[in-house]
């Protein structure tokens, strides 16, 4: 794992009470912003990680060592600074199959985020169905030339670089070029001096800038809530995404993130409700 990401997931034990409560503190350095605000992905994947921490403290290592995140549902209340957060896990129902756990993220005595997390083995093996994607043309590798965040005007906005690469598809970054396309984009990313795994996936399942700023809608867009569904731990290599909207309301709209590994297979799903920029 980078350096960055290493920091941002080196969480401490606080306080424990009982059997089934924890609390973690972590630091949100502002490498991990979007403009003035917390990054949705990357706090969402502190969650996932430390619900993972908190069953394996209070857990049954025998049944639990191998469970991942695999749904993480999260409303954001409000937006946090780039600073010291809480975690506050709760582990509300045990399984040998599924455990369900909630995370609050607070800061300065404030729930910013409210996480339900659910705990299961990830899938191994072929799948029994897989249907076309939007990634199937997509090259498992990024192309000469594809828009790197590192350098780029973005960089002044997004400020993942220092922790992660990420390439758009110039085909559909109509924005770019001050156009307008449809709702979608595509890319890569990849962890900085290491590889992908389960925390880097729930990351990438928020790493497009909103999509409808190929429709001319430039500006923050909150999201109201964010849920994320990881498959498998992915295979070496960069991670490929298609970020999406089917229906860009007045106020609203949808944004669906895929994820792909290496190999083509999914690892990972995302359905986020944003508000359109005012």
């Amino acid at each position: 794992m980078s350096h960055k990401l290493a920091e941002l997931l080196t969480l401490t034990e606080v306080a424990r009470a009982g059997d089934d409560r924890i609390t973690y503190r972590a630091v949100i350095d502002p490498v991990f912003t979007i403009g003035p605000k917390v990054h949705g992905g990357s706090l969402q994947m502190v969650v996932a990680h430390a619900a993972r921490l908190a069953l394996t403290a209070l857990g049954d290592a025998a049944i639990d060592e191998k469970k991942i995140p695999v749904a993480i549902s999260s409303d954001y209340l409000t937006a946090p600074a780039p600073a010291e957060i809480t975690l506050e896990v709760l582990i509300r129902k045990r399984g040998r199959t599924v455990t369900v756990m909630s995370v609050d993220a607070v800061q300065d005595g404030r729930t910013m985020v409210s996480s339900s997390v659910t705990m299961a083995r990830p899938d191994t093996g072929p799948s029994h169905h897989s249907a076309p994607t939007i990634l199937d043309a997509v090259p498992a590798e990024p192309p000469a030339h594809g828009l790197v965040l590192e350098g780029s005007p973005m960089e002044k906005i997004n400020h993942l670089g220092g922790a992660l690469e990420l390439v758009l598809d110039p085909t559909s970054t109509a924005f770019m070029r001050r156009e307008k396309g449809d709702p979608v984009v595509r890319g890569w990313s990849r962890p900085r001096g290491a590889e992908s795994d389960v925390d880097f996936a729930v990351l990438v399942c928020d790493i497009s800038l909103p999509v409808i700023a190929n429709l001319g809608l430039a500006g923050w867009a909150p999201t109201v809530q964010l849920t994320t569904y990881v498959r498998r731990n992915p295979a070496p290599g960069w991670l490929r995404f298609a970020a999406y909207s089917i229906e860009v309301g007045p106020g609203m709209f949808e944004e669906d993130h895929l994820v792909v590994d290496s190999e083509g297979t999914v690892v990972a799903q995302s359905r986020q409700l944003a508000l359109i920029p005012q």
